[in-house]
């Protein structure tokens, strides 16, 4: 997968301390606030690094790994947190399954699933941003987060779905996480050095292209067959992979309103130039579940 692995994305203004836990079918994020000096408990109790850490690495399978958060030990202050000089507030952790008991179609291809942190620093249930923006076409995270009025906290980028540690990951933090269960980071990302135009996610993900001898152009009444492909969007470089699109015209007929490509990343759709004249032209769209527009097609009419 493009990009896979664990990355942290450090310069994040924030207090928050994470402690995080990739597995081929989960991922998911535990959240903390650093104590300021001389802080003694929190407001529920005491817990000892090594009791939390043991709870923390067992396999989470709580809200029958549909997204619940887990909020056991949270508010308790572990003074021996690592990491940090002065202790921390846990907050609770929350988790991520493909395969656990979300709503049909939450995850699929071509999605981009989030878990936020709310105004009192705990962690959310995971969701699949593309479903929640595609309706209002919300297409920059920056205006996504402020409608939403959360902060982000773990980012999965799924162009397939497939094992969580083969796609890329990312964390926005202010100090490198605590990592558990052998999990490991793939770089530490500076902030101040990516792309700030809220589309970053984009280069993570493929479009859907005409081949490059593809016909664009159909006589009235006939029908066109045009071959595609899918590429990554940053470097252009073939994309393998199969997946489905639903297929939508402003004009003409599409026969079959379904598209696969095949494990190469191959794929073909049909338009009739039903009902239109020399010089119309017909602009076919592959659409993803949650996301519209992968790709394109032009044709005109002769």
């Amino acid at each position: 997968m493009k990009g896979a692995g664990l990355y942290t994305i450090l310069g994040a203004q924030t207090p928050r301390h994470f402690a995080i836990d990739v597995k081929p079918d989960y991922a998911g994020i535990a959240v903390f606030v650093r104590a300021e000096k001389g802080a003694q408990f929190g407001s529920t109790g005491v817990v000892a690094w090594v009791d939390l850490l043991a709870y923390l690495e067992t396999s989470p399978v709580f809200g029958k790994r549909a997204g619940f958060v887990d909020l056991a030990f949270s508010e308790f202050f572990v003074p021996d947190l690592p990491g940090v000089a002065h202790g921390g507030i846990y907050k609770g952790r929350s988790y991520v399954f493909p395969n656990g008991m979300h709503g049909i179609d939450e995850i699929v291809d071509y999605s981009l699933i989030d878990i936020a942190v709310d105004h009192l620093d705990r962690p959310m249930p995971w969701r699949n941003r593309f479903a929640i923006s595609a309706r209002e076409k919300i297409d920059y995270s920056f205006r996504f987060r402020a409608r939403e009025g959360l902060e982000n906290a773990l980012t999965v980028f799924l162009p397939f779905n497939a094992p969580l540690d083969t796609v890329r990951i990312e964390l926005p933090c202010a100090i490198e996480p605590i990592l558990l269960n052998g999990t490991n980071i793939t770089a530490s990302l500076r902030e101040e050095d990516l792309a700030q135009d809220g589309q970053r996610f984009k280069q993570w993900f493929f479009r859907a292209v005409a081949d490059a001898d593809a016909p664009l152009t159909v006589k009235a009444g006939e029908t066109l067959s045009i071959p595609y492909h899918l590429e990554w969007m940053e470097s252009g470089e073939l994309c393998r992979g199969a997946t489905r699109f639903k297929l939508d015209a402003d004009a003409g007929y599409i026969p079959v309103r379904r598209s696969k490509t095949d494990t190469e990343g191959k794929g073909s759709l049909a338009i009739t130039a039903l009902g239109l004249s020399a010089g119309d032209r017909v602009h076919v769209k592959l659409n993803a579940e949650h996301y519209s527009a992968v790709g394109v097609f032009a044709v005109e009419v002769v």
